[in-house]
């Protein structure tokens, strides 16, 4: 198996245990009892809130009958930009990222795209905005895990980053520890 394929594989796993977390979500229309999973949910009164899996947070949301919480919204475009301005301040420290953002943010740029045929231009303009504040996040993120990797000083650091980050920062210092060793020998 090639890395590239090896590392889309964790990619998706994570991607799958970020569907399968629980979020609080609000709920904008009645809804009558559900069953997810075998287990039973609601009957809910628009305004209601409760826990559920993300994957079902995302099928009612695109029915327009819930949302996930404001404040469990990393996601979010404002969140996303504040993420990325913080980390342009501090460009020696890592700020701490919630553990499944960059699954989040890439379900939630997919779902924008998704509804690019509404032909509202709030909706492409957000979709850039987010592209181009998660491609410069991202970026940003590297260097720093970089430079974490190479110190190998990453288990101080590693409460601060993402899992995604996490398991590159594992496979970067592995890889460098690696290098320095065959070159010493």
């Amino acid at each position: 198996m090639s890395d590239l394929t090896d590392t889309k594989e964790i990619i998706e796993r994570f991607e799958m245990c970020f569907l399968n977390e629980s979020r609080g979500c609000e709920f904008r229309a009645d809804v009558p009892q559900f069953v997810v999973a075998g287990q039973n949910y609601g009957p809910f009164k628009a305004g209601d809130r409760s826990t559920l899996p993300n994957w079902v947070i995302e099928k009612l949301a695109l029915n327009g009958i819930a949302d996930v919480l404001p404040n469990e919204a990393y996601e979010s475009l404002r969140r996303l930009q504040n993420l990325r301005y913080a980390e342009d301040k501090q460009p020696h420290k890592l700020q701490p990222f919630p553990p499944y953002l960059y699954s989040a943010l890439k379900r939630k740029l997919v779902r924008l795209q998704s509804d690019k045929t509404s032909l509202d231009p709030q909706r492409y303009e957000e979709i850039g905005i987010a592209q181009s504040n998660m491609e410069v996040l991202m970026e940003t993120r590297l260097s720093k895990i970089m430079r974490v990797a190479k110190s190998g000083a990453q288990q101080d650091k590693r409460k601060h980053m993402a899992y995604e980050e996490r398991w590159l920062a594992d496979k970067l210092n592995d890889l460098l520890s690696a290098w320095r060793e065959l070159l010493t020998k």
